[in-house]
């Protein structure tokens, strides 16, 4: 009995002096924010878990509050300006990724190179899959891209034909980008678009892989449990990983038959990025858990980005009649022949088509979580300020896209802010894809698939917005929720026809 007062009156002690440090005379003190995040890394786990994915809307609203650079946890700043977000992740070569962070959100891949905090790792194993996502690869394989397309385009003429059907748009582009991004690495793909209404069971995967990310973030054991204990068990105790275990599953075996016989990657229909992988030249090549985790993250990421993107911006252009007029005559222009393929190449030189994929992905955002880095000892200035090494800075890429003295009116879908005049300012801010060294692998890939599913569906499918009571209305701070990647409140349907000329 003594011994347990003696421990709690030890544990109180210490909890207390902890927090007059945090409030009193911790380096951060002098740096403005609500006193709870300042005590405790409990504020971010309130708003990502108790209010749901709203750490971001809350973050938005401190800044109105207390200004440009905001404390959200013990030794964590986050900040509200272009300069600091550019010194962080662009020209922030003495900062880490931050591995409380990491380490737990990508507790299911820890041997890919999204997990990995040390940049020097990460920059070798981005090297060796680089080669696959440069320019030239993507020209060389769009038509792995175009089959999809294709394919996608039939389904609707086939089962979306009548007047009375209507598609959900977000499984419909998730179906399309999942088969794409598995082609396009691995040669081979699930084939989600043969199933029906889009519901595959990876589609659900990575929807509800993101919708408990933050159960990940904040329980990282439950990531071990559900990877190392038995697959029955775990999937009659949690149903909703059915997905993520048949999406591993089927890795697994497409990778274990690569390492028994290697000779399968000279008679694949094009080069994989297991191939990247597994002939490092004077390098070790990675495990088979390092390959495992390299596909999972290039499934989820590759077919999340593009997809949200693809779904956000025919939201818009179908709200409008102005801009799915002008996308539609632009296309019709250059695109005469419909039913003949128009190239990548031939449709990025389509000056208000890519107008209208810059808004979509400035709209879009991409990763809205803040991505924390930490200070090194010869890290210099962070947007003007001289921090303690250690501590952990961050930033959002939706401060950057809603920044009205970049970007006037941000939350207006405008493309033609992206024909007006000089626009060198906002590109150099626009960060879709992040900047500097950890930048998105897969961006030539990325850019090329939004080219060709807009230029394909605007030209080819006579598209209209179903609007009923769970019709989103905008794809506003109240309808965003933060989930890592933005997830929304509501979703849309579209009836599709094919176009007339």
């Amino acid at each position: 009995m003594y011994l347990l007062l003696a421990g709690s009156a030890v544990l109180s002690s210490y909890l207390g002096a902890l927090a007059l440090y945090r409030l009193f005379f911790h380096p951060l003190r002098q740096y403005p924010g609500p006193v709870l995040a300042a005590l405790s890394e409990g504020y971010e786990l309130y708003y990502n878990i108790i209010v749901g994915g709203g750490l971001v809307n809350e973050i938005e609203k401190l800044h109105k509050i207390y200004g440009p650079v905001i404390r959200v946890g013990p030794n964590t700043l986050h900040f509200n300006y272009p300069q600091a977000y550019h010194d962080i992740y662009t020209y922030g070569s003495t900062l880490v990724k931050d591995p409380g962070f990491y380490h737990s959100t990508a507790a299911h891949v820890r041997q890919s190179a999204f997990a990995f905090c040390d940049p020097q790792h990460a920059k070798i194993r981005r090297g060796l899959m680089s080669p696959l996502f440069s320019r030239r690869a993507v020209l060389e394989l769009e038509y792995t891209i175009q089959q999809k397309i294709d394919k996608l385009l039939a389904v609707f003429g086939e089962h979306y034909n009548s007047s009375n059907s209507s598609v959900e748009m977000s499984s419909a582009y998730r179906s399309l980008t999942t088969d794409i991004i598995t082609s396009y690495c691995f040669a081979e793909c699930p084939n989600t678009l043969d199933i029906p209404d889009f519901s595959h069971p990876i589609i659900q995967y990575v929807e509800e892989t993101f919708q408990d990310y933050w159960l990940q973030r904040h329980f990282p054991i439950l990531t071990d449990i559900i990877n190392n204990g038995p697959q029955k068990l775990v999937l009659w105790l949690l149903p909703k990983f059915k997905g993520y275990a048949g999406l591993k599953s089927g890795l697994e075996r497409q990778i274990d038959k690569i390492l028994e016989n290697p000779d399968i990657l000279s008679s694949v229909e094009h080069e994989t990025v297991y191939r990247h992988l597994l002939e490092p030249k004077g390098q070790e090549r990675p495990s088979r858990t390092a390959l495992l985790h390299e596909a999972i993250v290039f499934t989820a990421a590759g077919s999340d980005t593009v997809g949200n993107a693809s779904y956000v911006g025919t939201f818009y252009a179908l709200k409008s009649d102005t801009i799915r007029r002008r996308l539609f005559e632009e296309l019709s222009k250059a695109w005469p022949e419909r039913d003949t393929p128009l190239s990548y190449a031939a449709l990025e030189k389509l000056p208000y088509l890519t107008a209208f994929i810059k808004e979509t992905l400035r709209f879009s955002v991409g990763v809205i979580h803040p991505l924390p880095r930490i200070v090194g000892t010869t890290t210099p200035e962070i947007g003007g300020l001289k921090l303690p090494s250690g501590t952990i800075v961050e930033m959002s890429a939706l401060f950057m896209h809603m920044n009205p003295e970049v970007f006037p009116d941000p939350y207006v879908f405008n493309p033609d802010r992206w024909l007006a005049g000089e626009t060198n300012e906002m590109m150099h801010d626009f960060v879709p894809f992040g900047k500097g060294s950890r930048v998105c692998v897969g961006l030539n890939l990325a850019w090329s698939e939004l080219y060709l599913i807009f230029g394909n569906l605007f030209r080819k499918v006579d598209m209209k917005l179903i609007i009923d009571e769970n019709t989103i209305d905008d794809f506003s701070p109240e309808q965003r929720m933060d989930y890592f990647v933005v997830q929304w409140r509501k979703g849309y349907r579209v009836s599709v026809a094919k176009t007339a000329v």
